[in-house]
């Protein structure tokens, strides 16, 4: 049982001790979250705590706007992108429990607007639900943009497929041999969105009304575009991270399924609680436990089951997901044995930094397991060291970028991948030969070749391989 005063000492003990993402046991540091938000110019973050299976706290900070006084509270409203995309996968097994849909049945026989295109990929391995959900069906684009509320023309679901304005993607379609390993798809999520409407002939947002926002009591939560006037009175704008506010406030999705759905802390924290309880097969939990284990198992070779990246095993096994959008940034967590876990809602690009140090706060002071990464004892290089790493190495997995890029600059290590939101980062060598930075808890473990350079990287997060890079500068 939380009680009152026990809650919200755990409330003042997180919101006074973030953590750096990746702690260097030289740099000993703690943060207040006034002082994190005023440093990544991040104006508002909505937190929710969870403990044994329980709300322990929820809490908003900041502002909604960048120059006003409109304050975050507890049910702000925020854009949560790809956090809407385990909420996809929920209602499409509650559809396959009730026996009207089926995970492994070829997609093209449920859609009516439009065909996934036929190649020789798919003869040998059509695209189903459960290759969609489990991001390894190997289709193309990663995720689409949002839109200013500005009267600017907004893609439609066909546009987005198809790959035509105003949509600034390519085309949907599966351009990768199925091998068992996840490649991160929007459009699977899509297609899982239009399966649902073709199939039951229902919209989207009613279905995830009827069948998850209502019977959970997620009151602030909602797939519908325009957003509905009944939540405008609190709203966090998005900040794209030049100092502005996005053109109308908040912005516009097209793809529901993949990134669409506005939510608070409070009911994301409702949502992941009510995951869990179908996962350890309470009575009147929102899935049976068949399908919600399914759902929370790793798929494959992959870091996802259907909709949640899973993470850890035995005791420390979480599911996860984050959201990315050109004004919010989002992470969740869940432990499925304890029921502890955390939701950090916030309205920059550079929440993408904060919400790991809020994220890190809470699972120091909850004691979360196999989270934090033990802080890293630095190893000096020598510049003959550093070059060892310099080059361009072509990512085959993980992501669907192109080139990761390693350089020194006046003695500094640095690496970025071109179009990811994390920019340009420096690289960290521990003493164990292991790389890291400050994007995230992850660790990079390198091969070298016969000559002494870096061949391979494996980005790590925990067991979990999340990136691989093989050297193409030969």
């Amino acid at each position: 049982m939380n009680t009152p005063a026990e809650s919200l000492a755990r409330e003042h003990a997180v919101a006074t001790g973030l953590l750096p993402i990746v702690r260097i046991a030289e740099q000993p540091l703690t943060w207040t979250m006034e002082e994190r938000l005023a440093h990544h110019g991040c104006p508002a973050a909505g937190v929710a705590a969870m403990r044994r299976g329980e709300l322990d706290w929820v809490q908003g900070f900041g502002v909604r706007e960048l120059g006003t006084d409109q304050p975050c509270g507890p049910d702000t409203m925020f854009m949560v992108a790809s956090c809407s995309k385990p909420v996809t996968a929920m209602l499409v097994l509650q559809q396959v429990e009730r026996g009207l849909l089926d995970l492994d049945t070829p997609v093209n026989r449920y859609l009516r607007r439009w065909q996934v295109p036929d190649n020789d990929f798919t003869a040998d391995h059509p695209v189903t639900l459960r290759t969609a959900l489990s991001h390894t069906a190997g289709l193309t684009v990663g995720g689409w943009g949002v839109y200013p509320r500005d009267g600017r023309p907004i893609p439609t679901t066909i546009d987005l497929f198809e790959g035509r304005p105003p949509s600034t993607m390519g085309p949907v379609f599966v351009d990768k041999a199925y091998d068992g390993v996840d490649r991160y798809s929007g459009g699977g999520f899509l297609i899982a969105q239009c399966v649902l409407e073709d199939e039951l002939g229902r919209s989207f947002a009613d279905l995830a009304d009827e069948m998850i926002f209502g019977p959970l009591g997620m009151t602030r939560s909602t797939f519908r575009h325009p957003l509905p006037q009944q939540f405008h009175a609190d709203v966090a704008s998005g900040h794209p991270g030049d100092g502005t506010v996005c053109a109308g406030g908040w912005m516009q999705s097209a793809d529901m399924g993949a990134g669409g759905l506005f939510s608070t802390a409070r009911d994301y924290a409702t949502f992941l609680l009510a995951s869990r309880r179908a996962y350890l097969g309470e009575p009147g939990a929102i899935l049976g436990a068949s399908l919600a284990r399914e759902a929370m198992t790793r798929h494959d070779k992959g870091a996802f089951g259907l909709g949640f990246r899973v993470l850890g095993e035995g005791s420390t096994a979480r599911i996860n997901h984050g959201g990315s959008n050109d004004g919010y940034q989002s992470e969740t967590n869940m432990y499925l044995e304890s029921g502890d876990g955390g939701v950090v809602l916030t309205n920059a690009v550079s929440g993408i930094f904060l919400y790991r140090e809020i994220l890190n706060g809470i699972a120091a002071v909850y004691d979360w397991p196999d989270y934090l990464l033990e802080p890293k004892h630095l190893k000096v290089m020598t510049d003959d060291e550093l070059q060892r790493y310099v080059g361009a190495y072509r990512i085959v997995s993980g992501v669907e970028m192109p080139l990761l890029r390693v350089w020194v600059e006046n003695g500094t290590l640095y690496n970025a991948i071109d179009g990811m939101r994390f920019g340009v980062q420096e690289a960290y060598c521990d003493t164990d030969g292991v790389l890291f930075n400050q994007t995230g808890p992850f660790e990079t473990h390198v091969t070298f070749d016969q000559s002494g350079r870096a061949h391979e990287l494996v980005v790590m997060e925990g067991s979990v391989i999340i990136l691989r890079a093989v050297r193409t500068d030969d």
